[in-house]
Order: C-alpha cells, then sequence, then structure tokens
C-alpha cells in the first residue's frame, strides 16, 4: 500500500463520516451536536495508545492475526452499514433504481461495487489524490448550507429542538464512527507524524459533525420528525440563492461520498486480507465489496444497537496496543 500525506487520509476519512451524518436519522438537536463533537475527543484519547505504537514504526501488518481479523470484521461490517445507509436514505433522496424494491437496491449496490473496484484497482495513493478533490467539494457543499442556515434561520430553533440526554447523543456518536476501522489501518501509511494526522482527523471530525448537526437542526426544525432524515432534509431545503436550489448539488456530493465511503472501506479490506490471509493472490477488493454489499441488504438500525457499536468502536482502537503489550509481557516472561 502507497504512503500517503495527513491531509489525505483526513479527506478520505472525513468522506464516510460526513456520508454517515448525511444519513442520520431521528431527531437531533444542539445536544446530538455536544455528544458527536466530544465523541470524537473521546475517540482521540481512547486512539492515543495506537498512535503511539505507530510512532514506533508498527503497522496493521505487524499485529497479531485476532487483530488483524478483528480489524477487518470492523471494516467490512462498516461498509455493510454504509451500504445500508444509502437504501434507507433513498425515501428522501432520489436514487434511480434504489426505490425499486430489493432488485433496485442491488443494482444500486452492484453499480457502487464496480465504481469501487476500478477506483480501487489504481491503489490508495490514486485514492487519496481523487479524496482531497471529492472532500473540497463537499465542504463548498456545507459551507454553502451553513451560511444559508445562518442568514435565513432563527436561533431559537436550536433550543426548541429536543432530543437525547448528552450520554445518549454521546453512544450514538460512537455509533456512527465505524470508520475507525479504516483510521486504524491507513493511520499507518501516512508520511507526516502520526500524531499530528490522528489530532488533525479528531479535530476536524468534531468541529464538522457540530457545523452539521447544527445546520440541519436551524433548517429542518419543526418538521425534523416527519423528514426523516433532517441532515440530508437540511440540504435539500436550504435555498441559498434567489433562483437556484442547491439540491442538484447536494445530490452530486452525496453520490460521490456514498461512493468514496465505501470505496476506503473496501482498500482497507483489501489491505487487511492480504495481509490476514497471504495466500489469496487475487480477488480481495472483490470479496469484500460483495461481502459489504450482502451485508448492506440486511437492516441497520442504529438506535437498536448504538451500545454495542460504541464498545466495538472503542475496542477496534485499543485491540492493536492491547495485544502488543500482551506479546511484549509473554517475551519478557520466556526471556526471564
Amino acid at each position: 500500500m502507497n504512503r500517503i500525506s495527513k491531509f489525505q487520509l483526513v479527506s478520505l476519512l472525513l468522506i464516510g463520516d460526513v456520508f454517515a451524518l448525511f444519513c442520520i436519522s431521528g431527531s437531533i438537536s444542539a445536544m446530538t451536536a455536544a455528544g458527536f463533537a466530544a465523541g470524537s475527543i473521546l475517540q482521540l484519547v481512547t486512539a492515543m495508545p495506537l498512535v503511539y505504537l505507530y510512532s514506533r514504526g508498527s503497522s496493521p501488518a505487524s499485529c497479531g492475526r485476532a487483530v488483524k481479523l478483528l480489524l477487518l470484521a470492523g471494516v467490512l461490517t462498516w461498509g455493510g452499514s454504509l451500504f445500508a445507509m444509502l437504501r434507507q436514505a433513498s425515501s428522501v433522496i432520489y436514487i434511480p433504481y434504489e426505490n425499486k424494491g430489493i432488485w433496485g437496491s442491488i443494482a444500486v449496490a452492484g453499480l457502487i461495487a464496480l465504481v469501487c473496484v476500478y477506483i480501487s484497482s489504481s491503489g490508495i495513493k490514486a485514492l487519496a489524490r481523487s479524496g482531497v478533490i471529492a472532500a473540497a467539494l463537499g465542504a463548498v457543499c456545507i459551507a454553502i448550507v451553513v451560511v444559508s442556515a445562518v442568514l435565513h434561520s432563527e436561533p431559537e430553533a436550536l433550543a426548541s429542538a429536543e432530543g437525547r440526554s448528552f450520554s445518549g447523543e454521546l453512544l450514538r456518536g460512537f455509533a456512527l464512527s465505524g470508520g475507525v476501522g479504516s483510521f486504524a489501518v491507513l493511520l499507518g501509511f501516512t508520511d507526516d507524524d502520526v500524531s499530528d494526522s490522528a489530532v488533525l482527523y479528531f479535530i476536524c471530525k468534531a468541529v464538522i459533525s457540530a457545523l452539521v448537526i447544527l445546520t440541519a437542526v436551524l433548517v429542518t426544525g419543526g418538521i425534523m420528525d416527519v423528514s426523516g432524515f433532517p441532515a440530508a432534509m437540511a440540504a435539500q431545503l436550504s435555498q441559498p440563492f434567489p433562483v437556484q436550489r442547491i439540491d442538484s448539488l447536494f445530490l452530486i456530493v452525496f453520490s460521490v461520498f456514498a461512493v468514496y465511503s465505501v470505496a476506503v472501506q473496501a482498500s482497507a479490506a483489501e489491505y487487511l486480507i492480504g495481509v490476514t490471509f497471504p495466500e489469496m493472490k487475487k480477488f480481495r477488493c472483490t470479496a469484500a465489496l460483495l461481502i459489504m454489499a450482502a451485508a448492506g441488504l440486511f437492516p441497520f438500525r442504529i438506535s437498536d444497537h448504538t451500545a454495542i457499536s460504541a464498545a466495538a468502536a472503542a475496542l477496534i482502537l485499543l485491540a492493536a496496543p492491547a495485544e502488543h503489550l500482551i506479546r511484549k509481557g509473554a517475551l519478557k516472561k520466556r526471556e526471564v
């Protein structure tokens, strides 16, 4: 796997996080923004042992087989969740054939998988370079919606919106942070300082999560419960220009982010399959995408499995350092 810069790494990871925010369902509030932002900082703290390990020259390939399998399971599961979120979000975002039942979902998943195979075949370096462009396009879209929301919305909407408790929103933020699996994989391949890369990623994630959620609360307001997907609906309802809506730009960004989100998981999974099962020389990316697409056909409900997902995210970040300490301790015992 080629080396990438910290800005390329952060761009690829944030694309998946923002796509998950676009697909967030249910009521949200200012407390949601606080919970997601605090969750990002907490994930940074949790990732520090892994950051230290990578700064000493370790990589996912140097981890034990059990840790590699755990990372692979996390990456594949989150990839399947991305497919599921795309399918569920089609109720408010028109995607051709997606509303045609199970066969429409399979057709869309298949097309995305084919595009991802093509993107991933060029290597992570090419994916990272184009990911910066895609992230910049998304940043422009988000900035337009944020400015429009600030200029045309009432601040009282932030106080009137009802959501969960801070702890509940903190857990929901962890549950929508399945991208920590690919973070744990790709962090070991950045050319820049590992600590700086991790800090930059989680700080940017905290800021962008808060901005997207607060903007959605300002724009959707009282129709939040009806819309189902407040962040996506906020982009569709935003009208920053007198004679032009942002719907078309958002649809482009949504589609591009969907493809790149899955492509990042596929690239991470392809690498993990290669270092875990070295005898598998071909079709690693295709196999990963088939598993993710199949998993995406099953119902995915954040509300039912929030605590489990949060615990899994923390476990992925802590697994490699814990396994390293155990092996180091066992080696010392043998020497004694």
